[in-house]
Formats: C-alpha cells, sequence, structure tokens
C-alpha cells in the first residue's frame, strides 16, 4: 500500500502522451506585434522616425515665420504642418492633443524661443533670424503707444541712447508722421509712459528717450553725437 499522501507514479499520464512543449519562438508576442512605421506601439511611444521627421518641420515652418519675419503660434504652425503633410497619427489626432504633442516638441527644440505675447498666447521665433527685442517689438504692434514706449526704454536701457522721431517711420514701426504725432500726444497725457520724453538738438533733430534710463541732459550729449554723425557719416 502507497503511504498515505503520497502521489502513486504509476497513477500519472505517460509523458508520451503528452503534446511536445510548444517552442517559444513560435509563439505570438504576448506585447502585440510590432508597430508599423509611423504608428504608436503597444506601450504609447510614438516611432522615433516619425518624432524626428516631426520635429524637422516644427523647426522649418518657425524658422520660415521668423525669416518673414513674423512670430507664430501653435495653432498656425499646426495648420502650416497640416497644409504640408504630416507624419501618421498627428493629422487624426484631437485638436487638444495635437497642440499637447506640439508643445513638448517645441519645448525640445534648443534653437527656438518663446515669447509669452501681451494677447496672452505663447509666440515662437528662431534668434538666429528674429532677435528677441525685435520679436517683442512685432507683439506690439497692435498697441502702438506701448510699441513705441517700448522701443524707446529698450534703446536707453540697453544701448544707451534716444532716438530719432524718424526711426519710427521705418520698419518694423512703418508708423506716419500724422500717426507718431497722434502717439505721442497720446503718451503725454497717460502716467504710465511718464518716463518718456522728447528733446530737440541743436539743428531742431527731434529725439525721444526714457528717463528711468537716461537723465535729460545725457540723453541731449547723445542725441547732438548722432545728429552730428547723421549729417557727416
Amino acid at each position: 500500500m502507497n503511504a498515505p499522501g503520497k502521489a502513486d507514479a504509476a497513477g500519472l499520464p505517460d509523458s508520451a502522451g503528452l503534446p511536445e512543449r510548444a517552442d517559444l519562438t513560435e509563439l505570438p508576442d504576448p506585447t502585440g506585434l510590432a508597430a508599423p512605421a509611423g504608428q504608436r506601439d503597444p506601450a504609447g511611444l510614438p516611432d522615433p522616425a516619425d518624432e524626428a521627421e516631426l520635429a524637422r518641420a516644427v523647426l522649418e515652418t518657425i524658422r520660415e515665420a521668423s525669416a518673414g519675419p513674423r512670430l507664430i503660434a501653435l495653432e498656425e504652425i499646426l495648420e502650416r504642418l497640416r497644409e504640408r503633410g504630416l507624419p501618421q497619427g498627428l493629422e487624426t489626432a484631437p485638436q487638444a492633443d495635437a497642440r499637447l504633442r506640439l508643445a513638448a516638441i517645441v519645448a525640445d527644440l534648443p534653437e527656438i524661443a518663446s515669447l509669452a505675447s501681451r494677447s496672452g498666447r505663447t509666440l515662437y521665433h528662431d534668434p538666429a533670424l528674429l532677435s528677441r527685442a525685435y520679436a517683442r517689438l512685432l507683439d506690439d504692434k497692435d498697441l502702438p503707444e506701448v510699441l513705441v514706449a517700448e522701443a524707446v526704454r529698450s534703446n536707453s536701457r540697453e544701448y544707451p541712447r534716444p532716438m530719432p522721431i524718424e526711426f519710427f517711420e521705418k520698419p518694423p514701426f512703418d508708423l506716419t508722421p500724422p500717426e507718431i504725432v497722434d502717439i505721442l500726444e497720446a503718451l503725454v497725457t497717460k502716467p504710465a509712459f511718464g518716463d518718456i520724453a522728447t528733446i530737440r538738438t541743436s539743428t531742431g533733430a527731434a529725439y525721444l528717450f526714457s528717463s528711468r534710463y537716461l537723465t535729460r541732459a545725457y540723453a541731449a550729449f547723445l542725441a547732438e553725437q548722432d545728429a552730428t554723425l547723421t549729417m557727416n557719416p
């Protein structure tokens, strides 16, 4: 009699009658088949080649705008990419998902700078083609008083130098003389622009400066120098 609890070897099925063990190499991949190129794999990761192509397209789109020179928002980047044809996956993604993906791609582009627009949007540019100072001026174009005041402050602070009034007739300002006069009259009446002042050289040339960064005497000295160089290049 067999010991209690001990399996009777004679009662086990003959191993020869068991099906052969399947070759693991012939079993289907439990994680799923490999994703075709341009599609996300089962783990949710994008295809590297697809991401690289999209990053190049985003970079080219921003650089084309900067060469304009223009700033560009995510919505316009997405529109331009869809016009050109996109890597698979993005063109069918919901708008919100596509924006998030583009934002992540732009954030990883070291060549590209972002600008917090006065409109509340985030705008992008390539500083090698469109400087940060110029980008800020472009963003201010819809606010002419701010545009002029910030340009004057920037020049007084960074160079330092006063700005000849006729400078605002040139790009990126493109203001007419009557528009400039209207803006200057408006600046005088608003406390927020109280630091913007006008001086005239001995030849009658008008210059603007910011009293935050330049004294009137120093601004007058710099204006005289600039006017002399302009007359005798």
